[in-house]
């Protein structure tokens, strides 16, 4: 007797799953495939033998019991906890991003000019990049006139970089920082770097985030409490869950997790959380790896590149949650260096604490130590660190020809607290360096907001150098753009007063402004200032006067990009950008994340100086602001280019001529409303309305209508008419009867 196939509705107990699955029924009993059984919610053990159909008992799985239900054709399950499968909750890892990289090329230059006694000085930094599908190749330089350093242009950093977000890898090729951490010493090198960058992932959690365990015997709510506010809540169905999420604080903190059933039981959780962005998550890795020449003098007279190569390489890795490691290593010429260091979260909520040591060998032998504690907390915080060198440790740093070595003291304490009126913190620094040169400051300051009206931030200072020394600098706004301050302030040099009254420039563009005035130690100073931004840059131009000396300034700086083969002028890119195209219509309004940007040129182009590298950007048409005689492809696009490129977007509009055509039918009447005409040259339909009135959506002279009117083929002319933004109106038109 063959073996029959059933479909059957699956319920867990009295609710249903609302998935149908393939069973076998063989001598009473239901038979199905593991995956079958998974994909209603069914964990099966691996270990479970499968005959050669590939199909097991379901009174084989151990805990489990069901009901075949032959009159509704159904199943009914009764599933142990064990082997219901978790259901993740709150942040999941999301896929690699793809990049809309286009191609291009960006000058941005930054200049300031001076004059003070009949002396002229002009300084134009510049930046020049080109970036395409094969990553990025920027230079940089600075030219000077007027002054004893003038130099028609120098160079400062030439870089390829090509960035990776599957693989989360940079490559940058040139004029290049090492890696580094947070005991080593970053040098500069003229060569090759590969590295982890988790910037081309901005929505990747790179830190420890905090995860709650629970279940639910039927279907509830969850919901996830920090520090009594909450941060998430969604539904879940009976069985275990995970949630992961990552709270929106910084520090220690309190979490509770809330699960609530139909039935309004309630079971609440509270734990302690410690949040950093120091450690890495559990299984991620960051590291840095560099070969090249080491480059000396950087920006100066002798800028240049030592003969031997040297190379770097840093590593981290979240080994747990709560414990990162750290390892790093040097060689060049004469030397070798390799180090190793700790990061730990003791239990995840007791704060931070960080460890390395570090030998070099070879010319120099010696060692490098630190220690450190940081706590974070909601009313307290401490961070306390420490560092130790020998005379004998030696780093790149100190191969540079004008190189020294590490410092060999560096102590820093920080305290600070919240306390009935403001918050109080407390600084102490120490350093000595190779030269037996040392420093110790220490800084007591209070600040306080008094309703939004009033900003005071007061402080005493003690330094080797200057000695004691008080400070208080009061803030008042002055509406939603101005601002006033007062910032007084003594040492055994004397007093320092200075008032300032200023406008800031609005971001969309207009004028700004500073008025400042002053004493320094007996000196009278003064400064006025205006400044301005628009679409096409940022400019600003004043005097000032200082220990008796009088000067003009100016300054001015912006970009000019070259995309689609066609200049544009900006004011500063800093990261990323966009050039929408309309296909050569003009006054079209973009909207960039839901706000008027701009409207496109007499080309059909607008340029968008600040979108986000590597995160989805939102452009858009705005359609209130456009006439009735506009088509359009799309009214939003989502773009997402690499960091420091741009890309074109297109968004296609066609302006259109519309207009309402009123026909008549052979006997000089309004043809009947319904019919139905045809305009062959656009393949567009026409439908005849109340009083003969067809619309027409794109009418020019020479268009040609034509339909059967009372079973006669008709043909209509439009006629030629103006210009116009609006709906016109055509005719009376005659029927022109046609030969069909």
């Amino acid at each position: 007797m063959p073996e029959p196939d059933l479909y059957l509705e699956v319920w867990l107990g009295d609710r249903p799953v609302g998935k149908i699955a393939h069973f076998k029924l063989r001598d009473g009993l239901l038979w199905a495939t593991p995956a079958d059984l998974t994909d209603v919610g069914i964990v099966v053990d691996g270990r479970i033998a499968v005959d050669t159909d590939g199909l097991l008992p379901l009174d084989r799985l151990q805990g489990l019991r069901y009901r075949y239900d032959v009159a509704n054709q159904r199943v009914v399950l009764d599933v142990p906890t064990m082997m219901r499968p978790n259901q993740i909750l709150g942040y999941t890892p999301p896929a690699a991003v793809h990049a809309d990289r286009g191609s291009g090329l960006v000058l941005g230059y930054d200049s300031y000019a001076t004059n003070q006694n009949g002396k002229a000085d002009l300084s134009v930094a510049t930046a020049l990049r080109w970036f395409g599908k094969a990553g990025t190749l920027e230079q940089t330089g600075l030219s000077r006139t007027g002054g004893s350093d003038a130099t028609g242009y120098q160079r400062l950093d030439t870089r390829w970089t090509y960035r990776d977000p599957d693989k989360l890898w940079t490559w940058p090729g040139g004029d290049l920082i090492t890696g580094g951490l947070s005991w080593t010493r970053p040098v500069r090198l003229g060569g090759i770097q590969w590295r982890r960058n988790f910037g081309v992932r901005p929505d990747l959690i790179t830190y420890p985030i905090p995860s709650f365990a629970s279940q639910a015997t039927v279907p509830s709510t969850v919901e996830l409490l920090v520090n009594n506010i909450q941060q998430f809540g969604t539904q879940v169905n009976d069985g275990p869950f995970v949630l992961d999420t990552f709270p929106r604080i910084s520090g220690a903190g309190e979490a509770t997790l809330v699960v609530r059933d139909a039935l309004g039981r309630v079971t609440q959780t509270t734990v302690s959380i410690y949040t950093d962005h120091v450690r890495l998550a559990k299984g991620l890795t960051d590291f840095s790896l560099e070969a090249g020449a080491l480059r000396h003098d950087y920006g100066a007279e002798h800028d240049g590149y030592a003969h031997d190569p040297v190379f770097s390489g840093s590593l981290r890795h979240g080994l747990t949650d709560d414990f990162t490691v750290e390892a790093h290593g040097e060689s060049g010429p004469g030397l070798g260096l390799e180090g190793l260091g700790l990061v730990w979260s003791p239990f995840g909520h007791w704060g931070l604490v960080s460890a390395s040591g570090a030998h070099s060998q070879g010319d120099g032998q010696g060692w490098q130590r630190s220690l450190g504690y940081q706590w974070i907390g909601q009313r307290f915080g401490a961070d306390l660190q420490m560092q130790r060198a020998s005379r004998g440790f030696r780093d790149l740093g100190s191969l540079d020809v004008a190189g020294t070595g590490p410092m060999l003291e560096q102590d820093r304490a920080t305290f600070w607290m919240t306390v009935p009126r403001g918050d109080l913190a407390y600084t102490w620094v120490r350093w000595r360096d190779n030269k037996d040169q040392r420093s110790r400051v220490q800084t007591l300051s209070w600040s306080e907001n008094f309703k939004k009206l009033l900003y005071v931030t007061a402080s005493v200072f003690h330094d080797q150098a200057s000695g004691t020394g008080v400070g208080i600098n009061l803030s008042m706004p002055l509406g939603r753009d101005m601002n006033a301050s007062l910032s007084l302030d003594h040492n055994r040099n004397g007093y320092n007063e200075v008032a300032t009254l200023q406008r800031t420039v609005p971001y969309a563009g207009g004028w700004g402004w500073q008025l400042q005035a002053g004493d320094q130690q007996g000196n009278a100073v003064g400064s006025a200032i205006a400044s301005f931004r628009d679409d096409y840059g940022d400019a600003s131009f004043g005097v000032s006067r200082t220990s008796g000396q009088e000067a003009e300034f100016a300054s001015a700086s912006g970009s000019v990009a070259w995309m689609d083969g066609h200049p544009f002028a900006s004011r500063r890119i800093g990261d990323s950008f966009a050039v929408v195209s309309t296909g050569g219509v003009a006054n079209v309004p973009i909207l960039y994340e839901n706000r008027v940007y701009g409207l496109t040129d007499a080309r059909g182009y607008l340029l968008i100086p600040d979108l986000r590298g590597w995160q989805r950007n939102r452009l858009a048409i705005d359609p209130d602001r456009l006439g009735a005689n506009y088509r359009l492809s799309a009214l939003d696009q989502f773009v997402t280019p690499a960091d420091a490129g741009g890309t074109l977007v297109h968004f296609g509009v066609e302006k259109l001529r519309p207009a309402i055509a009123v026909l008549l039918d052979p006997d000089g009447k309004p043809v009947a409303a319904g019919t139905a005409g045809r305009i062959a040259a656009q393949n567009a339909d026409v439908l005849v309305g109340f009083e003969g009135e067809a619309y027409v959506e794109n009418a020019s002279a020479g268009t040609v209508i034509d339909m059967n009117v009372d079973g006669v083929a008709c043909s209509y002319h439009l006629p030629a008419f103006g210009s116009s933004n609006t709906q016109v109106r055509l005719g009376p038109l005659a029927c022109n009867r046609s030969n069909r």
